[in-house]
């Protein structure tokens, strides 16, 4: 759901009540974050996609996402929010949503309108819900889907601020979480690839002002296997500020440090 850029490489919110059903953090299969702070999470920066969505003509290209304009990338996320509003609807772990076109009219109101719509179920929703999601290595719940679109979101507020030429830092305790969906949820989505995979190694991604590290190890034939830990001699290492680290996770451009097998950083990111 979050477009690529081929293999290119504050303090988080506190609110913490009006949340119905919450699970603690290891029922969810994470720690970081509670969920209430991830709905506010994709409110804040869907305001930050629309505003500096609505100060650039639509055909403005997003230099983070080849191929995409602006009108793209908005009428995408429009088209996610109805795709997992729809998932939450149908409460049905085994089937995945039909694909959709994207509506007719205007791709503000239809960004406004699916965004206020998803984020009232999933308020609603409560988070132990068995739904469908893309990933083998998550509970089947509706909560994964707070957590997914809160990085949605701030990844395409990254990309439409990167086609208006501004910037603003992820913090770096929500940039540790998105880096660990991507290197624990993410690239294990990609099954079939994995299975027929040859490549072989360790990636160490370290955010080093969360005070976080993950080790990727990948075996020939296997869903990659992460593990909250550095390893003292890896085969490949991406080293910085958790903002940067989460860039590179995410498949834009960082200013992290990038050493070792190239080849194991790109298939260790999402993209």
């Amino acid at each position: 759901m979050v477009c690529a850029i081929g293999r290119q490489i504050g303090q988080r919110p506190g609110v913490k009540a009006g949340l119905r059903g919450k699970l603690p953090g290891p029922a969810l299969g994470w720690t970081t974050v509670e969920l209430a702070d991830y709905q506010l999470r994709i409110a804040t920066e869907a305001a930050s996609v629309r505003t500096a969505a609505a100060s650039l003509d639509p055909d403005t290209p997003v230099p983070t996402c080849p191929g995409w304009t602006v009108q793209r990338l908005v009428q995408h996320l429009g088209r996610v929010f109805e795709m997992v509003t729809r998932v939450l609807q149908a409460a049905d772990p085994q089937s995945p949503p039909s694909r959709v076109e994207p509506a007719p009219g205007d791709v503000f109101a239809i960004f406004d309108h699916q965004l206020a719509t998803m984020r009232e179920i999933l308020a609603a929703t409560d988070p132990a819900t068995p739904v469908w999601h893309f990933t083998p290595t998550a509970p089947k719940t509706a909560a994964f889907w707070s957590r997914r679109m809160a990085h949605e979101v701030t990844v395409h507020r990254i990309d439409v601020q990167a086609a208006a030429g501004t910037n603003s830092v992820v913090d770096p305790d929500f940039a540790a979480d998105g880096i660990d969906e991507v290197l624990t949820r993410h690239i294990q989505r990609r099954t079939d690839a994995w299975a027929v995979g040859t490549h072989a190694g360790t990636v160490l991604y370290h955010a080093a002002d969360a005070g976080r590290a993950w080790t990727v190890r990948l075996v020939p034939g296997q869903l990659p296997q992460t593990v909250a830990e550095a390893v003292t001699e890896p085969d490949a290492s991406v080293i910085g500020l958790a903002d940067a680290v989460y860039r590179v996770a995410w498949g834009r451009p960082s200013g992290a440090v990038i050493s070792g097998d190239r080849a194991l950083v790109d298939l260790t990111h999402a993209g």
